[in-house]
């Protein structure tokens, strides 16, 4: 059974592709790293509403894909089909090596444990890992802490640094691992770090509504953090404040694809795949 967890989408399944779709950045990332591997099945979890699974099963490969929300892997299905499964990364009803690599998008934050997830992704695993995920670098980059403090409590503790993600996969049983920045295009996939750019849509409920980093923030908060930042906009001052986050942002980018990788379990991967 799936583990409950703080962000119901089941609330926002339905209109979640109103503010969702594939990061050619990311996307890019994540094909070169997998071919980097050699892969030709997949489990991807985190999967969502199917918009990574429809772009990785279009560039050939096999995907089996993994959500804990009940209304996304029904929505996902039907945009997807194929094989789904509803469940909980700690615990992956699949067979020990029987996928070649799995992949994810912002999933990592989500993990209840991220030591008994990279276990598990070990286990299931043929020969790596290709995972986007927002590290605390990322986050601390962003002038919203400016507005929203809260962040540093709530969100920050969520996201690993990039050493300690690594350190971790190594811990896990990966004997090699790379990172590779990236930053978003900011044309439709609108995730908790577009409005960087654009701090009007911190004014759109229905936009902070599909972020989980803004659904974990309490509402006095969000209050308070948007007549300040509306005071600041409107006086000029925004310019002043923003300008020292997006000059250390730059250097640390919108999040990270990370692919790990072991060197004694090609075996299991076919000779198509190789090729």
């Amino acid at each position: 059974m799936p583990v409950p967890t703080s962000i119901n989408y089941g609330q926002v399944a339905t209109a979640y592709d109103n503010s969702r779709c594939v990061e050619p950045a990311i996307a890019v990332a994540l094909l070169e790293g997998l071919r980097s591997l050699g892969a030709r099945s997949l489990l991807e979890v985190g999967a969502g509403r199917g918009n990574y699974t429809g772009a990785l099963t279009a560039s050939g490969f096999s995907v089996t894909a993994l959500d804990r929300s009940p209304a996304m892997v029904e929505i996902g299905a039907h945009k997807n089909p194929g094989p789904w499964i509803l469940s909980d990364v700690s615990a992956l009803p699949l067979r020990t090596r029987s996928v070649d690599a799995i992949a994810g998008v912002n999933v990592l934050h989500h993990l209840p444990t991220l030591h008994t997830a990279l276990a598990e992704f070990s286990r299931v695993a043929r020969v790596g890992v290709v995972s986007q995920a927002v590290v605390r670098e990322n986050l601390e980059t962003l002038w919203y802490r400016h507005y929203f403090p809260e962040i540093d409590d709530v969100l920050l503790p969520l996201h690993p640094t990039l050493g300690s993600l690594i350190t971790a996969m190594f811990h896990a049983g990966f004997s090699r691992v790379a990172a590779a920045k990236i930053f978003y295009s900011g044309d439709r996939d609108l995730t908790f770090e577009a409005a960087r750019t654009r701090p009007h849509l911190l004014f759109d409920s229905s936009f902070r509504a599909s972020t989980s980093g803004f659904r974990r923030l309490s509402s006095a908060g969000i209050a308070r953090g948007l007549a300040e930042l509306e005071r600041d906009l409107e006086s000029g001052a925004f310019a002043a404040i923003a300008a020292p986050y997006d000059a250390a942002h730059s250097a640390a980018a919108d999040c990270v694809v990370v692919t790990a990788r072991y060197f004694d379990r090609t075996a299991g991967i076919t000779s198509s795949a190789k090729r």
